[in-house]
């Protein structure tokens, strides 16, 4: 869908997920609407060829979606690890609410929009059909949102952030199952970054468990931030705050060898010495969210090629067979035309031989016998003619006879 007046140019990346997501599905409101996806609808239907297609061709047929358009961060944590901070951040636009108290209660969906507005629950719900699982968790809907900005900052436009509550010990219930939620999210999300809080917060039972758990399923996904770093206290502070949460992970993980955990903070929080003299991997985290990008391009391009591919075998094997159907119904009706006509041809003579045998009739003459003239002198002198029967014509029709 091409950018309206005003609105800011797209990247090349931009155009390509947007494009190739509206080829998939051209959502203008037309009943004819000419796309993958209505093709394979079309194509997937359970037709006289269907059972003759191969199996994988009309699997991926059916089960073709439209990709989505942008990249889904989805950001998990201890309680005030900062998430809503970096989201804020990245997004150069204050969305979430930053405080030590527990501020997010509920499951945030922060992407761009043409406006800045706020969906609730049902709204977001029937935008995102991939989420409807979600449903089946009792009290997530009422806590679900999404924010929309305008912002272009940084990569913004494709990347959607899911920001969740701060995952905490103690007391504290949650309105819904918060654990499960995060489970289900983590199925459709690209980059999962967990932000672990560097006091005293980050080893919280509960947040563990869920990482241990994510990270036997979703590893290649996962990536582990020790965020606010600048707020660590001094060099030994820090070691062993660093040291300690990754003899945690290192316990907890399955493949401990690709297991990093980066530092980071808000360098706009920072005073110039400690951006100076702190590690800050913001900025690298900023790198692999463009490569994620870089990375879904290609994978978008790659499935796009495969799914024309798919639907164009399937139309080629259908025109093929539909070809040998038609040949093989102008070939039987040829055939039905001939013997249907040899069949009346024997059925009239038959017909006709018994009438003439049990008859005993020859209706039409052919078998009967020539008069042959003679002529005799009487004594007296006169010329009498006499027509004496002649022999019965010869022929096979009236042998049978």
């Amino acid at each position: 869908m091409p950018p309206k007046k005003g609105d800011p140019e797209q990247t090349v990346c931009e155009k390509i997920l947007v494009e190739a997501s509206r080829i998939y599905d051209a959502r203008d409101g037309e009943e004819d609407s000419k796309d993958l996806k209505s093709y394979a609808e079309f194509l997937s239907r359970q037709d006289a060829f269907y059972k003759h297609i191969p199996k994988d061709l009309m699997e991926r047929a059916i089960n073709l979606r439209p990709p989505r358009d942008r990249i889904t961060c989805l950001l998990i944590g201890n309680h005030s690890a900062g998430k809503s901070s970096f989201t804020n951040w990245y997004v150069g636009e204050k969305i979430q609410n930053e405080s030590v108290a527990i501020e997010t209660a509920g499951i945030t969906i922060v992407r761009r929009g043409r406006s800045r507005t706020t969906w609730k629950g049902p709204q977001t719900m029937s935008a995102f059909p991939h989420l409807e699982n979600m449903t089946k968790i009792d009290g997530v809907v009422d806590f679900l949102t999404t924010e929309f900005s305008t912002s272009v900052e940084k990569n913004f436009p494709l990347v959607e952030f899911i920001d969740t509550p701060g995952l905490t010990d103690g007391t504290l219930k949650y309105p819904f199952d918060v654990d499960q939620v995060i489970y289900e999210l983590a199925e459709h999300a690209t980059m999962i970054m967990v932000f672990l809080d560097p006091i005293g917060k980050a080893l919280v039972s509960r947040c563990m468990n869920v990482v241990e758990r994510l990270a036997f399923k979703h590893a290649a996904k996962m990536s582990y931030y020790l965020t606010k770093f600048d707020t660590a206290g001094d060099e030994v502070d820090r070691t062993n705050v660093v040291s300690q949460i990754v003899q945690e992970l290192q316990g907890r993980m399955r493949a401990t060898h690709a297991l990093k955990l980066h530092t980071m903070f808000l360098p706009e929080r920072a005073t110039e010495e400690v951006n100076r003299v702190l590690p800050n991997k913001i900025n690298e985290l900023c790198q692999n969210i463009q490569r994620e990008i870089d990375s879904r391009v290609q994978d978008v391009l790659d499935n796009l090629s495969k799914d024309c591919q798919a639907l164009s075998a399937i139309v080629d094997e259908k025109v093929k067979r539909n070809k040998n159907c038609v040949n093989h119904n102008r070939y039987a009706s040829v055939w039905y035309a001939v013997l249907s006509f040899l069949f009346i041809v024997t059925l009239s003579v038959l017909a006709y031989w018994a009438l003439l045998n049990y008859g005993d009739t020859d209706v039409g003459g052919f078998c009967s016998s020539v008069p042959e003239p003679a002529a005799q002198r009487l004594p007296d002198g006169e010329l009498v003619q006499e027509v004496s029967e002649g022999k019965a014509r010869a022929s096979l029709y009236c042998s049978l006879l």
